[in-house]
């Protein structure tokens, strides 16, 4: 008899949150390495004449700036600068940032996906580089590859700008979210067409139609109270992430660094509260009214 309720409850839990949700946690992950890299990127010599006129300079880890020249076949970017260098983008990620200080947006795209660069984009670049040839060139070393950064913006509030912004705005909204949540459709249609639920009782047919509809269960009175206080509070974590990391860039893990970390655990804690507060108050709701009225 419950078993289509074990089914329901199965494929929400598995594709509504725990595929969603590891997803997450990877987009954050892909975004934290992009702040670590910029950070260690500011502490880097900046490539120049001198710089290869030494004897040390074979290979090694430096940052140039320019302007973007031109494309050289299908993964060369070439930048001129203070020195001109290339840099080989096969099957790497470029991060575009675009707007002001306050309004600033970054963007992880894939070299091949990127839809054109023109020529006089302000491009950052920190990494391998190695001189062959009589040219520079930037380019994977192991399974590091370049960090590449094109932006509209100034050269000297790049690094700010990129560690303040360098994150992902929701990461409960990703890739894996979108295939999770088409396929958690799909299979919970085949449930309920399936499941006689006309014959069903009352609590059983009211299970699987909260599961099958969970999704926005939380976007729905009185419970959207609580969603909109989990939003507020998520962004309010997010905001603090950011005055840590710049605090991080600034003086390295201070107390007022952990400080920040501390709140910002807080904050997200009790988000992900307000959430499961949410969920739960419509779920007993959506529950008790199917019951009553089917």
């Amino acid at each position: 008899m419950f078993l289509t309720v074990y089914l329901a409850a199965a494929v929400a839990a598995l594709f509504y949150a725990i595929f969603p949700v590891i997803g997450a946690f990877v987009v954050r992950e892909q975004w934290r390495q992009f702040r670590r890299s910029v950070i260690r990127s500011a502490a880097l010599p900046e490539l120049s004449p001198a710089v290869l006129g030494s004897p040390c300079t074979a290979l090694g880890r430096f940052r140039a700036q320019g302007e973007v020249d031109a494309i050289g076949g299908q993964h060369e970017l070439w930048i001129a600068g203070h020195m001109a260098c290339i840099v080989d983008l096969h099957d790497a990620w470029v991060y575009v940032l675009t707007g002001g200080q306050d309004d600033c947006r970054v963007e992880r795209l894939r070299w091949r996906a990127l839809p054109s660069v023109g020529a006089g984009t302000r491009a950052f670049v920190a990494g391998s580089a190695s001189f062959t040839g009589g040219r520079t060139v930037f380019g994977p070393s192991g399974k590091d590859s370049p960090l590449v950064i094109l932006h509209d913006g100034d050269d000297e509030d790049l690094i700010r700008r990129a560690v303040k912004h360098g994150r992902h705005g929701n990461e409960y909204w990703n890739p894996v979210t979108q295939v999770s949540l088409a396929l958690g459709v799909a299979a919970m249609s085949g449930i309920l067409s399936l499941s006689r639920l006309g014959g069903m009782p009352s609590l059983v047919t009211a299970l699987t139609l909260c599961a099958a509809f969970s999704p926005i269960l939380p976007l729905l009175p009185p419970g959207v109270v609580g969603f909109f206080l989990y939003r507020w509070l998520w962004k309010r974590a997010l905001r603090l992430r950011s005055l840590r990391d710049m605090e991080v860039l600034d003086d390295g893990w201070s107390r007022k660094a952990r400080a920040l970390r501390a709140m910002a655990s807080k904050a997200t804690a009790a988000s992900a509260a307000a959430f499961v507060v949410s969920f739960a108050v419509n779920a007993w709701l959506t529950v008790f009214l199917l019951r009553r009225f089917l």
